[in-house]
C-alpha cells in the first residue's frame, strides 16, 4: 500500500493507514457519497476528506469535472489491493438496506443450520459453550460493516462457535470465495478437524493451527482483526487478551472480545486490564452474544470492540510460559451429584473423579445398570490450598520527548521523585541521586520492601523508570500524570508485571 502511505505522509495524517483504505472503499462502492457522509462514516474531519480526494486526483486515480469520480486506475487499484475484484459490490451495498440485510442473514443461516447441528460437542473443561447460530450470524454482519474486511487478515483465537465458517460462507455468497486470510487457532483438535472438514466440503480455505496459549510462542504480528471468546475467568481473560495483542498487526488492528458480566469488583478488574494494556474501548454491545448452556454467565456475554494503539502492549509477553489456572473448573473446582433414573444409584462426578462432566456420564452410563438418564441433585465446592504467591507489582515506564533541560538538573529530578512518592503514598526509607557528566542522572528511592528508580538521557529526551511495590498499587494514573506533567512529556510506554510464583 505504498501509494496510500505516500498520501498519508503528504496529508501529515496521524490516523492509521486503514482510515484511508476505508475512504477509498466507500468511494468505490458509492460514486455519489458526499464529503459529509464520508466524514461521518470514517470519523475524519471534512477538510481531510477533501484533501484525500485531491491527492487521488494528483495521482491520476480520480477526476473532478464538476463531479468527483474514480478513474480506471483508481478502480483497478481498489480491486487488486483491497480485494474487491471478485466481490459482488451491488449485493454488498444492498446490505445497508434493512430488508436486504435480513434476507441475506436468513439465507446465510439456512446454509449454516446443518453445519451447526453437527458441530462437535462442547468441552466444558475448556469453558466452551456454543453460541447460538443467530449470534454467529450477527457477528458476521458486524464484521461486514467494515469495508476493508475483504483484504484483512482475520484471526479467531478459539472458535467453538464456528464464526469463522459463518464468515467464510458470507464471503462466498458475496463472490469472495477465494479468501485465504481467515485463521483459527485453538486447543481443541476435534474442533479444528471439523472446521477443516467443512472447509474442504465447501471448497474454501480456513487456516487452522493447534495452539496452547499458555505456552511461549513466536506470535506473528500480522492480523488486522482478532476475535476471541476467552474462558470466563480474569486469568483467562488476561492470557487471551495478551495473546490477541501479540498477534495484532499495528495500531489500526481491532480485537473483538466476548466476555460476560461479573461482580462489580471483577468488572473493574476486567476494565483495568484494557487500560493497563493501553487498549481503547471503541464500542460495547451489551448482551450481544447468546449461548446454549453457559449458565454461569447467564447464557449471554457482552461484545467489546477494542482498538490497538501505538502504546498497546501485552501484559503477558509472548515468550513467557503462563502457568496460572485459567478455566473455571480449575479455579473453582466442584463435584456434582446425579441419581440414575433407572436404578436410583447416586453418582458423583467432577473434580478428582473418573468422570468429569454430565456428557461423559451419559456416554459412559450408570456403573450399576448402564442407564443413560440422570437427575441432577446438587453440587459441592472443593476448597483447595492456594498454589501461587504474589509478591507485588512491577511497573516499567519509558517517558519520551521530555524537556531535555529538566533531565540535566539533579535537584529537579530529585524533587520530582520525592513529590511523586508522596502523592502515590510510597513509604520512603531512603534515597540517593547521582549525576554523570555525560550520561544523565540516576536515582533510587528505597521503599518499605520495594524500590522506585530513575535514569535520564538528556541528549535523547528520554527517561526510564522502574517501580516495584509489594502491596496493591492504586495510584498508576497519578504516577503517569505526574511524570507527564513534571517532565513535559506526552508520549510514554508502560509495562505492568505481577511478581511471584
Amino acid at each position: 500500500m505504498n501509494i496510500l502511505c505516500t498520501i498519508k505522509n503528504n496529508m501529515k495524517l496521524e490516523q492509521p493507514i486503514e482510515v484511508l483504505e476505508k475512504l477509498l472503499s466507500y468511494l468505490y462502492l458509492d460514486d455519489c457519497v458526499s464529503n459529509k457522509e464520508l466524514s461521518l462514516k470514517i470519523g475524519l474531519p471534512i477538510p481531510l476528506v477533501s484533501a484525500f480526494k485531491k491527492e487521488l486526483i494528483k495521482l491520476n486515480f480520480a477526476e473532478n469535472k464538476g463531479v468527483f469520480k474514480l478513474k480506471l486506475e483508481g478502480v483497478q487499484y481498489i480491486q487488486n489491493e483491497l480485494n474487491y475484484k471478485l466481490v459482488d459490490s451491488e449485493l454488498y451495498n444492498s446490505l445497508s438496506s434493512e430488508e436486504e440485510c435480513e434476507r441475506f442473514k436468513d439465507d446465510l443461516a439456512s446454509l449454516l443450520v446443518p453445519i451447526y447441528d453437527s458441530r462437535p460437542r462442547v468441552n466444558v473443561l475448556l469453558d466452551q459453550a456454543h453460541a447460538t447460530l443467530d449470534t454467529s450470524v450477527r457477528r458476521v454482519m458486524l464484521l461486514l460493516k467494515n469495508p476493508i474486511i475483504f483484504k484483512q487478515k482475520i484471526l479467531f483465537l478459539g472458535d467453538d462457535d464456528l464464526t469463522s465458517i459463518a464468515l467464510m460462507m458470507a464471503f462466498k455468497k458475496l463472490g469472495h470465495h477465494d479468501n485465504k486470510n481467515i485463521h483459527v487457532k485453538d486447543l481443541d483438535e476435534d474442533l479444528l478437524k471439523f472446521i477443516g472438514y467443512v472447509s474442504a466440503k465447501n471448497n474454501f480455505t480456513i487456516n487452522t493451527e493447534h495452539l496452547n496459549l499458555k505456552e511461549p510462542n513466536r506470535y506473528a504480528r500480522i492480523f488486522d482483526v482478532i476475535l476471541t471468546d476467552p474462558p470466563y475467568t480474569l486469568s483467562g481473560l488476561k492470557l487471551f487478551l495478551s495473546r490477541a495483542i501479540s498477534f495484532s498487526k499495528n495500531e489500526g488492528s481491532e480485537i473483538l472480545l466476548s466476555f460476560g458480566q461479573k461482580k462489580p469488583k471483577e468488572n473493574q478488574e476486567a476494565q483495568k486490564l484494557f487500560s493497563d494494556q493501553n487498549l481503547f474501548i471503541k464500542s460495547i454491545y451489551p448482551q450481544f452474544n447468546k449461548y446454549y448452556g453457559g449458565s454461569i454467565i447467564g447464557n449471554v456475554s457482552d461484545l467489546y470492540i477494542l482498538s490497538v494503539t501505538k502504546n498497546t502492549y501485552p501484559i503477558i509477553s509472548g515468550n513467557v510460559d503462563y502457568s496460572n489456572k485459567i478455566y473455571t473448573g480449575e479455579i473453582n473446582p466442584r463435584i456434582k451429584f446425579y441419581q440414575c433414573k433407572s436404578c436410583n444409584n447416586r453418582l458423583t462426578i467432577g473434580y478428582g473423579k473418573d468422570i468429569l462432566t454430565i456428557e461423559q456420564l451419559i456416554e459412559t452410563g450408570c456403573n450399576k445398570c448402564s442407564g443413560t438418564k440422570f437427575q441432577y441433585q446438587g453440587q459441592e465446592k472443593i476448597h483447595l490450598p492456594p498454589e501461587t504467591r504474589q509478591f507485588g507489582t512491577h511497573i516499567i515506564i519509558e517517558m519520551k520527548n521530555c524537556e531535555s533541560d529538566k533531565l540535566k538538573c539533579i535537584s529537579t529530578i530529585e524533587n520530582m521523585m520525592v513529590d511523586i512518592s508522596r502523592k502515590c503514598e510510597f513509604d520512603v526509607i531512603n534515597y540517593h541521586f547521582h549525576q554523570s557528566e555525560s550520561r544523565g542522572i540516576s536515582g533510587a528511592m528505597i521503599l518499605e520492601g520495594s524500590h522506585f528508580t530513575i535514569h535520564t538521557w538528556p541528549k535523547y529526551s528520554y527517561v526510564a523508570l522502574d517501580l516495584l511495590i509489594y502491596s496493591d498499587f492504586n495510584h498508576q494514573d497519578t504516577l503517569i500524570k505526574q511524570l507527564q506533567s513534571q517532565l513535559n512529556s506526552q508520549e510514554y510506554e508502560c509495562k505492568i508485571l505481577q511478581r511471584g510464583f
